[in-house]
C-alpha cells in the first residue's frame, strides 16, 4: 500500500489514554499532532473498536492524529497490529486515508484503519468517543 500520508488518526487502543506496547511503540515512533474527528459510525467489536467512515452522515469518529517520523517499518507494523491482509475481504481493517477535522477546524488527511466485517450484532458508540465508552 503506497504512502500518501504521514498522519496517522487513531480512535481505540492506540490513543494515549490506552496503556499497552503497541500503543507506546507508536508514540515512541510518532508525534502526537492533536485531536479530532472524522464522520463515521463506531462500533464495539470486542475490548476495541471499529469505524466505518461515512462523509453523508452527521456522527462523528472522535481520535488522536499523529505525525509519523520518517521512513521506518512503522506502517507494516501497524497494518499487522490491525489484521491487515493481502485479502481484503479477509482483512478485519483496511487501511484508508480520511478527512480529519482537528480541534482549531483545519481539515488533514490521514491514514485511518476502518472496519471490514460486519457489522451485523455489533454495538454502536453513540456519541463516537471509545475513551468514554471503554472508560
Amino acid at each position: 500500500m503506497k504512502n500518501t500520508s504521514e498522519f496517522l488518526f487513531t480512535y481505540g487502543t492506540l490513543m494515549q489514554s490506552f496503556d499497552n506496547p503497541f500503543a507506546e511503540h507508536l508514540r515512541a515512533h510518532s508525534e502526537l499532532k492533536g485531536h479530532g474527528y472524522f464522520h463515521g459510525r463506531l462500533y464495539k467489536i470486542s475490548w476495541y473498536p471499529g469505524a466505518v467512515y461515512d462523509e453523508k452522515t452527521a456522527s462523528r469518529v472522535y481520535g488522536e492524529v499523529y505525525q509519523l517520523f520518517g521512513e521506518n517499518n512503522l506502517w507494516k507494523e501497524l497494518d499487522e497490529y490491525e489484521d491487515v491482509l493481502a485479502d481484503e475481504n479477509a482483512s478485519l481493517y483496511l487501511r484508508r486515508t480520511v478527512p480529519v477535522t482537528l480541534t482549531d477546524g483545519s481539515v488533514v488527511s490521514c491514514w485511518a484503519y476502518l472496519y471490514n466485517q460486519s457489522l451485523e450484532g455489533l454495538d454502536l458508540i453513540p456519541d463516537g468517543d471509545f475513551r468514554k465508552y471503554s472508560g
